[in-house]
């Protein structure tokens, strides 16, 4: 095998394996939840969203007064398809199915302009 062909193979392999990676992406919601529905219920039906892998509350604060808390989390998430980014996938999945009866009890107060790919 001459060095051209096995510097062709090496990156045919590279190319390969960069086919099968996902594309992997995390950004932070503050989130007010109905007490009644709980965080971690709440984080759970965040979770069956098409695309979400994982949910992390990053920090939770109860308000007595209005019955809610108040928490900010993260959400790791991949776009299924190849030709829809993260912003897209946030604005046309992620958020309306927070909003919709999927996710009840739950209301977008924030949303991080932040959008990092973890993979």
């Amino acid at each position: 095998m001459s060095l051209l062909d096995k510097i062709i193979t090496e990156k045919l392999i590279i190319l390969k394996e960069e086919k099968y990676k996902i594309r992997m992406f995390q950004t932070e919601f503050l989130l007010s939840i109905k007490s009644e529905y709980g965080v971690e219920e709440s984080l759970q039906a965040i979770r069956a969203i098409d695309g979400v892998t994982i949910v992390t509350a990053v920090d939770s604060l109860f308000r007595k007064n209005s019955g809610t808390y108040i928490s900010k989390v993260r959400i790791k998430f991949h776009p299924k398809k190849e030709s829809m980014g993260p912003d897209k996938y946030i604005d046309e999945i992620l958020l309306p199915s927070i909003r919709g009866a999927s996710v009840p009890g739950v209301e977008v107060l924030r949303k991080s302009p932040n959008i990092e790919r973890v993979s």
